[in-house]
């Protein structure tokens, strides 16, 4: 599982003491943690008694997928709840340090699709506009992270401490994935680049920008031109005038 589903997990738990104020046990059918449930006191521990229960992957699916092969998911429309984050005082007195314009992200996860990959020339010309508009593109990430030419990097120490600093950022660009679940956690606004891989009726928020091109979302876990042709229709113009419209 990946920072963004369980970010959903932490919406659901928000959502479930809504109607049921008892604490939420998170059962994956074996014992797991993620750093974004600490300091969560709707989430229940091992010794929590009289809890509710919440099973978050139904027949191992994520809430937003209906089946899954090798080479495919296979959608359904979804709409996720905003997750949470209990940040500590070490890591507000961190972010306390930063102001971000705008914080990018172009990286994915090892193993993410290939078809969210918007390409590394657009996030370089993208970072070049950005400049030109007056504003520092920030990337996060730990120490030895290499970013973009034009791009600053603040080192963080994990993704807790990354959603700390993007809380204070202006705004965002940002790949449909964790960070942009994170971005709707702290309140951030965006602009999500979604190409055609999934769609915001799976994964998208509100308090966002969207930017889906690819018709029926695929679902391809392997490269297609579907995807390609998505990604390509979205230029770093198109997000420069989006962002701007966020930021007036």
């Amino acid at each position: 599982m990946g920072f963004g589903d369980e970010l959903l997990v932490t919406g659901h738990c928000r959502l479930l003491q809504q109607k049921d104020p008892r604490k939420v046990r998170i059962d994956y059918g074996r014992a797991i943690w993620n750093e974004l449930f600490d300091h969560n006191p709707r989430i229940a521990r091992a010794h929590d008694k009289d809890v509710q229960v919440y099973h978050p992957r139904v027949n191992g699916l994520r809430p937003y997928a209906s089946a899954k092969t090798e080479q495919r998911w296979t959608w359904k429309d979804y709409r996720p709840p905003a997750g949470e984050i209990y940040f500590q005082p070490d890591e507000l007195a961190f972010a306390r340090k930063f102001s971000p314009d705008v914080v990018i992200e172009p990286r994915l996860k090892g193993n993410a699709s290939p078809n969210k990959d918007w390409g590394v020339e657009r996030w370089r010309k993208l970072v070049v506009l950005l400049r030109a508009e007056g504003l520092v593109p920030v990337q996060l990430g730990p120490r030895g992270s290499q970013p973009l030419a034009g791009a600053e990097l603040i080192e963080t120490r994990n993704f807790r401490h990354a959603c700390a600093v993007l809380a204070r950022a202006r705004a965002a660009v940002l790949t449909e994935g964790g960070l942009h679940h994170g971005a709707a956690a702290v309140g951030v606004r965006a602009v999500v680049i979604y190409g055609g891989y999934i769609s915001p009726r799976q994964t998208g928020y509100d308090l966002h920008v969207n930017l889906f091109t690819g018709g029926k979302p695929c679902g391809m876990r392997i490269r297609c031109e579907h995807c390609a042709k998505a990604m390509a229709a979205i230029a770093p113009e198109m997000v420069v005038v989006e962002l701007r419209r966020l930021l007036a």
